[in-house]
């Protein structure tokens, strides 16, 4: 009897969530579902994994050191630790049998910065050549010109050699200054990020609807995580509530994000935004500006590395996203 009662209870629920949502709970349908919100909030976005965000684009000003990086009068912002290249005082110079190379560009030139570094090692060493390649990472996230004519700038002029300089870019620069929602209505050659890099200090309010988002962010995490952790994410009657509760924090992080924004919204500020282009571009006038930005990027940087006694190397970055 209590067998039978048991599964008369799940067949409703089952039921139930069929009605609700039209497709059966079996396995944990809810966790795709979850799955699909949490990569449209945030980690799918391209977006730096921990940045506060609902799919709604309200933004929340997420303090930079919480993320690893900080703000950067000339780069934009850096990696919070002192002791990476772009942060040394003085940068690194040339000596005897090394060749320094300064790899610049985005995600994908910092993710390659490994592999280049490996790959000289051995074919310098297959090739009987004897000198140690030094690959200096140089390379960040979201990077776009003018950025890396200001790192090449100002490591040089603090004293830094190069023998060789890389630029593996095109991506960011192509999508950037139309990409409205990086920028936020920053002006588009500005790094991306600098919204949140110069957002104001919270109030004490606003500090409370933040805790308040988090919170509930957290609790959704723990219900996530118990949800695939044991058989009960195949029952109905689970997965009905445990997506009902869901459903319902997703609703009341969305209303306080909403309140966070209009106690945001303040006059325009030049540190935060930039200066106002007019008249206003539309997208393709946009790309057309940025495209010469990245040109004449490009163009400074070789004259720089020459004048400086070094090569320099331009290569565009592969992408699945643009023809």
């Amino acid at each position: 009897m209590v067998v039978m009662t048991l599964a008369v209870i799940e067949g409703m629920a089952q039921a139930a969530y069929y009605i609700a949502y039209g497709e059966f709970n079996g396995g944990g349908a809810s966790r795709l579902w979850d799955a699909a919100i949490d990569a449209d909030a945030g980690a799918g976005s391209g977006r730096p994994p921990d940045a506060i965000a609902d799919n709604a684009a309200a933004e929340l000003p997420v303090p930079p050191e919480s993320r690893g990086w900080v703000s950067h009068p000339y780069y934009g912002w850096t990696r919070l630790h002192d002791q990476h290249v772009m942060n040394q005082v003085p940068p690194p110079r040339r000596e005897h049998g090394v060749v320094l190379i300064g790899l610049l560009g985005g995600s994908v030139a910092r993710f390659v910065a490994q592999p280049l570094r490996s790959a000289l090692e051995t074919w310098f060493r297959e090739n009987d050549i004897p000198l140690r390649p030094v690959v200096l990472d140089l390379a960040y996230t979201e990077l776009k010109q003018p950025q890396q004519v200001m790192i090449i700038a100002n490591t040089l002029s603090l004293g830094g050699e190069y023998d060789i300089i890389v630029n593996l870019d095109g991506y960011n620069e192509l999508v950037g200054a139309s990409d409205s929602y990086f920028n936020h209505g920053v002006s588009p050659f500005y790094p991306r990020w600098w919204h949140d890099l110069a957002a104001p200090r919270l109030t004490g309010a606003q500090k409370l609807l933040v805790s308040r988002i988090y919170a509930l962010r957290q609790r959704q995490q723990r219900r996530d995580e118990l949800a695939t952790a044991g058989p009960w994410r195949w029952l109905a009657l689970y997965g009905i509530v445990d997506r009902y509760l869901h459903e319902r924090a997703t609703t009341q992080i969305l209303i306080l994000n909403h309140e966070l924004a209009d106690t945001l919204s303040g006059e325009y500020s030049l540190q935060r935004y930039g200066p106002v282009l007019t008249p206003a571009p539309n997208e393709s006038e946009l790309s057309r500006m940025a495209l010469r930005v990245w040109y004449r990027g490009s163009v400074m940087l070789d004259n720089m590395s020459r004048a400086a006694g070094a090569e320099y190397y331009h290569f565009l970055q592969p992408n699945q996203y643009v023809p």
